[in-house]
């Protein structure tokens, strides 16, 4: 006896070999959780492929219970960043700071604080105002990817405050920066 393995379209019930099919996970609204199809390139391709670039955002209103989740266009979302201030610089700027509550949260792992270190503010080196800035810690891949995309207006900075620039030729710079 042989038992024979069919594949189909999840879409259309088109056979295809195993290897023919892709996957398709669908986030919709009237589902709570993604579901995955098998289809075929054929039927997909060209079809939902969007022209615009798109974020999903959940926003939560004041007083809901519950978040609406919205796919937004690119251009609208960036365009929600105030007047000079850039979308990108941003959500780098959300993102250092979630990073600094959680290690405040987690005390650290410090027992001790050097002098001098009680009641300073920590100072967010993934903001346009202190990236590539000469500090003891670690480099956090949000300043580095914030000092490669404004290394000018940082550099311009820098220099203005009487600190040394950041030079891309410098290979210690460059491995630093990842220019």
């Amino acid at each position: 006896m042989a038992v024979k393995v069919v594949h189909v379209s999840d879409l259309t019930g088109q056979q295809g070999g195993e290897n023919q099919f892709g996957s398709l996970e669908v986030h919709h609204p009237d589902f709570r959780e993604p579901i995955r199809l098998e289809v075929l390139p054929a039927e997909v391709e060209g079809r939902l492929k969007s022209a615009e670039r798109m974020v999903e955002v959940n926003y939560t209103a004041p007083g809901a219970r519950s978040p609406e989740r919205w796919i937004v266009s690119l251009d609208d979302f960036n365009a929600l960043a105030d007047g000079d201030r850039d979308m990108k610089a941003i959500l780098m700027e959300a993102v250092a700071a979630t990073h600094a509550d959680r290690g405040r949260a987690a005390g650290n792992g410090r027992k001790t604080t050097r002098a001098g270190d009680a009641g300073r503010p920590k100072t967010n080196y993934a903001s346009l105002e202190h990236a590539g800035a000469p500090h003891r810690g670690r480099i956090t891949d949000a300043e580095k990817q914030l000092v490669r995309e404004h290394l000018e207006e940082v550099n311009k900075r820098l220099a203005a405050e009487g600190l040394r620039t950041i030079d891309p030729s410098d290979p210690t710079m460059r491995e630093r920066y990842g220019l």
